[in-house]
């Protein structure tokens, strides 16, 4: 494992962000601008559209963007008709053109414009196209060097994502600030007290931590006894998992990865999980969840996907409360005038 701390655990010097940058507007206003155009800018995964004439409109984006699988590749398509700004999709499906449900303008599936009813010609104004950087089937807009950026993450190969099939998109809110979400996905400290049956899956006192320069990845073991459980949601999954494997332990309990500052990849028993955190306001977040599984799991064994789908939501659920309640204490504080920051746990934060 890695001591990422460097302070005593029993020290007091602040190895945490000022409580305004979790409250402050002009701090959410900063890395709007700054923090997050500078990101690696995930848009989606080609499994998302994996047959020509598939499109998928991304819930992260403000629905102002879709990709598109056409004749020529998967593009990231711009969502808004160029004559007067109507979003063109809705959610996903299958399409030979796309046409504007306002005043039928429409386009191709590399967005160029076909024909625009009662104007004498074409007017040429096609959607715009997004150009994007690929790793493992993940799209990204931004100017990073995604290979470079992750070239020696050491388990790349638990991230392939090949003869899986997208099982579901799920969306939710949290009234807190993004960082307030992320502290706690970036620790392992709260897992035994705050995750009753995760903590009885995973197990958070047999872990590494691996760090590149924009990503971290934490590694937990299995609990040494997958037949107990720490509750009766967990127990499913975990009786789940051992139908699958036979009886025999998964090779980890759970790994949990970020791309700096807002992708993260999970990966679970046959699970690959893509979640993309998006700031909507000073204390206030979106998180958007992607999730795969080998395709003859989630064609034929819908028992596994439901008990793996309910374990995760349990969790999730403890980790808005978390979030939320972390926010709730930096808000009094910021609203007093008061600044704090305690010590940290070392090895474990």
């Amino acid at each position: 494992m890695s001591d990422i701390a460097n302070v005593s655990a029993l020290g007091r010097t602040p190895v945490q962000l000022p409580v305004s940058w979790y409250v402050d507007p002009a701090i959410h206003e900063l890395e709007q601008r700054v923090l997050f155009p500078a990101g690696p800018g995930y848009a989606g995964h080609d499994l998302m559209v994996p047959e020509v004439g598939d499109y998928y409109v991304l819930p992260g984006q403000d629905d102002s963007r879709v990709l598109v699988h056409g004749t020529g590749g998967i593009e990231l398509v711009g969502n808004v008709c160029r004559h007067r700004q109507a979003i063109l999709l809705e959610g996903h499906g299958k399409l030979g053109n796309i046409v504007c449900p306002v005043h039928r303008w429409t386009y191709d599936l590399q967005g160029k414009l076909l024909g625009a009813p009662e104007f004498p010609g074409n007017p040429c104004l096609d959607l715009p196209i997004f150009p994007t950087r690929t790793w493992n089937g993940l799209r990204f807009t931004g100017n990073r060097d995604v290979a470079r950026d992750l070239a020696l993450l050491s388990l790349v190969d638990d991230f392939d994502f090949s003869g899986h099939v997208l099982d579901r998109v799920d969306v939710d809110s949290y009234a807190c600030n993004w960082k307030s979400f992320m502290d706690p996905y970036l620790e392992l400290y709260h897992v035994t007290p705050a995750h009753p049956g995760l903590s009885r899956f995973t197990d958070s006192g047999n872990y590494c931590w691996e760090f590149g320069p924009r990503y971290s990845l934490q590694t937990l073991g299995v609990y040494n006894n997958l037949e107990r459980a720490g509750s009766p949601v967990y127990r499913r999954w975990q009786e789940a998992v051992l139908r699958r494997t036979g009886g025999q332990p998964p090779k980890y309990g759970a790994l949990w990865f970020i791309y700096y500052p807002n992708v993260m990849l999970e990966w679970y028993p046959e699970t690959l999980v893509v979640s993309t955190l998006y700031p909507t306001g000073p204390e206030s977040c979106v998180n958007v969840m992607e999730f795969y599984y080998p395709e003859e799991i989630a064609r034929f064994e819908r028992d596994f996907v439901e008990a793996q789908k309910q374990a995760y939501a349990e969790t999730a659920v403890e980790d808005k409360a978390i979030g939320e309640r972390l926010q709730r204490g930096r808000r009094a504080l910021f609203h007093r005038g008061i600044d704090q920051a305690g010590p940290c746990h070392s090895p474990l934060e």
